[in-house]
């Protein structure tokens, strides 16, 4: 029987074949799953941020701030500064005519919902953002051809002029994102980092699990050898008597958490040993293993909310980690 782990990711579901792995174990498949975040990658919390020093360019970039707006889309508000206003010379720096931003590999054009300039960060107009090569870099001595969006507003003296996206993805902040700035004859055009879009890393893949439908339900499965829950055994047979019982006046505290676990442990090695869900199932386990073996006889006769609730979450967990 084919088995298929699936797990979320950015903006993308996966489904990932486990026989691809099935001769790993499950530590390495655990390994193989990690989720990378780059190096310089910091949360939308950590603000303002400044662009990594050691690429800045001759203006200082800062990420101002991060707003959710609550219908899934965040704006960022970026502020420009000259910190050296002059005629270029002698250390100074010209006017900032205008600044070009890369995206990044998890933020397309298509992300964007809209863009903004402001000289004074309180009057704000808005611009359809184009991803495309600037023209005047190039043209200016820069040999840069590389898409970007163009923020078309420069600074003036030393006063902050600000810069707004709204994208409809939730990312982080990469604080060395490429940047192309370009200004008078004398400062000229150059590449600068800034504080940008950063991918979020990858859900942990923990596995799947079949259903309890799957085990308890499905016509002409047989069970592979009986299923250990709360330290007793329980064979086919005696697993499908409790699903089948009465749920008349509400499912029995110990018939819902226990169907879950049992769930979970026939599905084996699908489910990775690292997955969140095992909290839960010790949490049933733990309580299971104070009582005598189930029948169908006493599943009514105890009652432990924290077990019923610990059974809820896992059922939750194999729906959205559900072997296909």
């Amino acid at each position: 029987m084919k088995k298929i782990l699936f797990f979320s990711a950015v903006a993308v579901s996966l489904f990932i074949g486990c026989e691809k792995n099935a001769d790993l174990t499950v530590e390495q498949k655990e390994k193989e799953a990690a989720p990378v975040t780059p190096p310089s990658a910091v949360l939308t919390t950590n603000l303002p941020i400044e662009g990594t020093p050691t690429c800045a360019g001759p203006y200082k970039v800062v990420l101002e701030s991060v707003a959710n707006n609550g219908n899934g889309t965040y704006t960022w508000t970026w502020s420009v500064q000259n910190p050296k206003p002059g005629n270029g010379s002698n250390g100074t720096v010209q006017d900032l005519s205008h600044w070009n931003i890369t995206l990044g590999p998890c933020i397309t054009i298509d992300n964007i919902v809209g863009g903004a300039t402001s000289t004074n960060g309180t009057d704000w107009t808005a611009f359809t953002p184009t991803f495309q090569a600037d023209p005047s870099l190039p043209n200016t001595g820069c040999d840069i051809t590389a898409s970007v969006v163009k923020f078309n507003v420069g600074t003036s003296g030393s006063a902050k002029s600000y810069y707004r996206l709204t994208i409809n993805e939730d990312v982080l902040v990469d604080p060395a994102s490429t940047g192309y700035y370009k200004s008078g004859a004398n400062t000229g055009c150059g590449t600068f980092c800034f504080p940008g879009f950063a991918c979020k890393p990858e859900a942990p893949n923990e596995g799947c699990s079949f259903s309890q439908g799957y085990w308890f339900a499905k016509p002409n499965l047989v069970w592979a050898g009986p299923v250990t829950v709360g330290g007793h055994v329980y064979t086919q047979a005696e697993g499908k008597a409790i699903w089948n019982t009465s749920n008349a006046g509400g499912i029995p505290d110990t018939k819902k958490a226990f169907l879950q676990v049992a769930a979970i442990k026939l599905s084996g090695d699908n489910v990775l040993a690292g997955a969140s869900v095992w909290a839960d199932v010790k949490i049933v386990e733990d309580w299971l293993s104070t009582l005598p073996k189930l029948t169908t006889a006493n599943l009514k006769s105890w009652k432990n909310k924290a077990a019923a609730d610990a059974g809820g979450r896992i059922g939750t967990w194999i729906d959205t980690h559900h072997c296909e």
